[in-house]
């Protein structure tokens, strides 16, 4: 086990508690959405052209004020404004949520080729290139639930490494297929703690042999794989 990083603990305990998140509760004096991305035009992509038409800020929504509101007739997506990552930290995000299904994770970006670092970038100026642990489902019933994921978790691998620590940014991102979803009180916060980088080696397993003069038993055939059932939201936008 390779532990990275050693003296970044320090870092990820300091300055845990603030909301790293703006305009994570929808109520900023520039706009409900100020910050938030949900004009996907700049894209091309046919199943985003109008995404921005099916979002909305209501005042109020049972009993939560300033919530999000979603309603796309197809699908739709949003993400919040670009969240600088330390190397070393940990992320968590915290959400109210009330929707049947959904999904929530945040989306990890680096530089494209050719943009010259600066430190308030739009997405079109970013490349996706990691997808973190990711909450799916809804809040059960008709109410609201409190939902979190985090970035990255306490162990991760090399491969996972391998694109993580070129990460420069990070948003809230949210999705889902047909139907609405409300969200409000986004808060991103640093965790305390660090995390370690997993190196994984293939066991050897000895091979058996069969005593003397007993006949090796022949095994069963495998079982046909039983078919997986579609989610009813979408995990990739199509992008």
């Amino acid at each position: 086990m390779l532990l990275l990083g050693g003296l970044w603990a320090a870092a990820a305990a300091a300055e845990t508690g603030s909301n790293l998140c703006y305009n994570g509760g929808f109520n900023s004096t520039n706009g409900p959405l100020d910050g938030w991305n949900v004009n996907y035009e700049w894209m091309g992509n046919g199943n985003f052209m109008k995404n921005h038409e099916a979002c909305t800020v209501l005042p109020s929504y049972k009993g939560k004020s300033n919530v999000l509101w979603v309603n796309p007739g197809k699908q739709a997506r949003v993400e919040s404004k670009p969240i600088p990552i330390e190397k070393g930290v940990r992320y968590k995000c915290t959400m109210d949520i009330c929707c049947p299904d959904s999904i929530f994770y945040f989306c990890g970006y680096k530089w494209e080729p050719g943009i010259a670092p600066h430190p308030d970038p739009k997405l079109s100026e970013l490349r996706r290139i990691l997808r973190s642990e990711h909450y799916l489902g809804g809040s059960g019933g008709s109410g609201w639930k409190t939902v979190s994921f985090i970035m990255p978790m306490e162990e991760i691998s090399e491969l996972e490494w391998s694109h993580y620590k070129d990460i420069r940014f990070a948003t809230v991102y949210m999705c889902r297929y047909r139907g609405g979803w409300y969200v409000t009180n986004v808060r991103v916060e640093k965790i305390p703690g660090t995390y370690k980088v997993v190196k994984k080696t293939e066991a050897k397993t000895a091979p058996t042999t069969p005593a003397t003069g007993v006949r090796p038993k022949t095994p069963p055939p495998a079982a046909a794989p039983k078919p997986v059932k579609k989610p009813s939201i979408i995990e990739e936008d199509n992008e």
